[in-house]
């Protein structure tokens, strides 16, 4: 149960105990000759732990051998070994290939349990593909298309205030569905952003839609409420997509579905947008949350950290002073509001505390695996807003702990800013050095951070061997699937090329063509430059004196 702040304890007495919080493995990776043999290290985290035993175990013992951490090349293959900790059942898992005459295929790696067992999205290691089957057009009328018309034939100049008209999705040559007309029905539509509203709202702004009544759209799931997203200060026409591409492939919570077509609004080319699901709990389909029914405190809630004032009602939290707007529900009662609070300050109180060991340790109150998968998301695309600072997204549910359910907001992501290694003094930039890990939050100026910032979340997080730990071994899982997205980058391309060309023409744009190439060559070195570090990286500590991450 979580306490109150008047009820916390004043003392913190630790465990004398010391339990075993993770393992990790060295080598991850390893090529052995058959009948070679070689000795892995496991290091039982923390090293002074009380019982620090381990077993061995291998999936395919006619490829390889396992006996006190001593592994054996028997014949060609692929395998894996795994050592589990006698204390709490731990695991991590080298992948060993025996080469042969003829060629193996990859085995599906089996999933390695979290540090929080009870999660209810612990990566399957299924494969997940790298791109949509689409079919592609053979010309620019054959391209998917939305329709909109307002009652009053105007545009929308409001964010709050709901205009309403008619909407009609045609897909003539059937690139998404069967389904090559859905009949004009009745919506309501109004702005929606901060930035890419008051920049575009004259050009190419984003929208929110309602829909009368739940409508199937260019073969996804049947909704009422959808985003028409305009990313009109992106050249590529594809952060987002690469974006949504990698929270898939690394198994967030929920990743909204998406479909590229063109708008004509009131019979005018308004560009090709992004038709995204709106984000809305739905244990089902969406967000995996029940929300708090009226008057109860005992169901879910979602959440947002943004630092845009606006309507939404919020609160800051305790710790590290974050603006956390209520979603679902959006208008909490005093009861209600107290339990979100709860749920977030005990996190940040353990974290300040460096509460790492321990049955009470932070990890007793969030899902970390989700918080790793959105930490691969925004340090992979270097996002300006992600770390910890703008459009980041928290859910609980009643069976769960504080989990990270989805990302969003990438349009100034993958090298879009510019201005970040002025603004947060980040000693490398896109596509190379640490951002999230590094800098957390706003700027801030006069904080009295030597750098210019507040540390947050992430950068106790990387001080916890157990949470580095685990990255590395989700990174080892996700690798290969990362590797994918050039693919997926060009499959991206061949559907699009004729609208990417009418969007870049009607708006007088810059090459979007070149700026996929380069978001596609500079993704391959961020690939690179994090998969020798994440392999190599070892848990940070803050020195107060110089401001610094060490």
């Amino acid at each position: 149960m979580l306490l109150c702040g008047a009820c916390q304890p004043d003392i913190i007495r630790e465990d004398p105990s010391k339990p075993v919080q993770g393992v990790r493995i060295d080598p991850l990776q390893l090529t052995l000759e058959p009948g070679k043999s070689h000795t892995l290290q496991a290091n039982v985290i923390p090293p002074d732990a009380d019982d620090p035993g381990v077993s061995w175990t291998t999936n395919d013992s006619a490829v390889i051998t396992v006996k006190d951490g001593v592994v054996t090349a028997v014949g060609a293959g692929r395998g894996q070994v795994t050592v589990i900790t006698r204390d709490g059942g731990f695991r991590a898992t080298c992948f060993v290939t025996v080469p042969g005459a003829e060629p193996v295929p990859e085995p599906t790696p089996e999933p390695t349990p979290t540090p929080t067992p009870d999660s209810r999205w612990a990566d399957t290691g299924a494969e997940v593909p790298v791109y949509p089957s689409y079919n592609t057009v053979g010309k620019i009328e054959d391209y998917p298309r939305i329709y909109i018309t307002t009652d009053d034939g105007q545009h929308v100049t409001s964010k709050t205030t709901y205009k309403g008209g008619t909407i009609r999705f045609c897909d003539p040559a059937r690139m998404y569905s069967d389904i090559t007309e859905v009949p004009a029905g009745r919506m309501q539509i109004r702005g929606r952003g901060n930035t890419t509203w008051e920049d575009y709202r004259w050009t190419k702004p984003s929208y929110r839609l309602k829909l009368d009544t739940h409508t199937k759209v260019f073969g996804m799931k049947g909704d009422k409420d959808w985003i028409l997203l305009a990313d009109h200060g992106d050249p590529s026409l594809m952060r987002t997509a690469v974006a949504l591409r990698i929270s898939r492939l690394v198994s967030m919570p929920w990743t909204p579905k998406y479909r590229m077509a063109e708008v004509y609004f009131n019979g005018n080319y308004q560009g090709l947008y992004y038709m995204v699901e709106h984000k809305e709990a739905d244990r089902e389909n969406k967000i995996p949350i029940t929300p708090m029914a009226a008057g109860k405190t005992d169901g879910g809630f979602l959440v947002e950290l943004d630092g845009k004032e606006d309507t939404d009602k919020y609160f800051y939290s305790q710790y590290f002073k974050k603006r956390i707007k209520f979603k679902d529900p959006d208008e909490p009662t005093s009861a209600q509001e107290q339990v979100i609070k709860d749920a977030f300050n005990i996190v940040e109180k353990k974290l300040q505390e460096r509460a790492f060991t321990g049955p009470d340790s932070y990890r007793a109150y969030v899902e970390l695996d989700s918080w790793i998968q959105n930490y691969l998301v925004q340090e992979i695309s270097m996002n300006i807003d992600g770390n910890m600072r703008l459009s980041t997204y928290f859910a609980k549910d009643s069976d769960t702990k504080l989990f990270m359910p989805m990302v969003w907001d990438f349009d100034r992501a993958f090298g879009g800013a510019d201005y970040m290694q002025n603004d947060f003094d980040v000693p490398q930039t896109w596509p190379y050095g640490w951002f999230v890990r590094l800098r957390g939050g706003d700027p801030g100026y006069d904080n009295g951070y030597s750098y210019g910032y507040r540390p947050t979340w992430y950068q106790y997080l990387f001080e916890d061997q157990v949470f580095v730990a685990r990255l590395q071994e989700l990174w080892s899982l996700y690798k290969p699937r990362l590797d994918k997205i050039p693919e997926f980058i060009d499959k991206m391309l061949e559907y699009n090329k004729l609208a990417y060309r009418h969007n870049q023409d009607h708006f007088k744009l810059r090459d979007q063509a070149a700026a996929a190439a380069r978001l596609r060559s500079d993704y391959i070195l961020r690939i690179a430059w994090l998969d020798e570090h994440i392999r190599t990286l070892q848990p940070q500590r803050y020195n107060a004196s110089t401001g610094k991450y060490e």
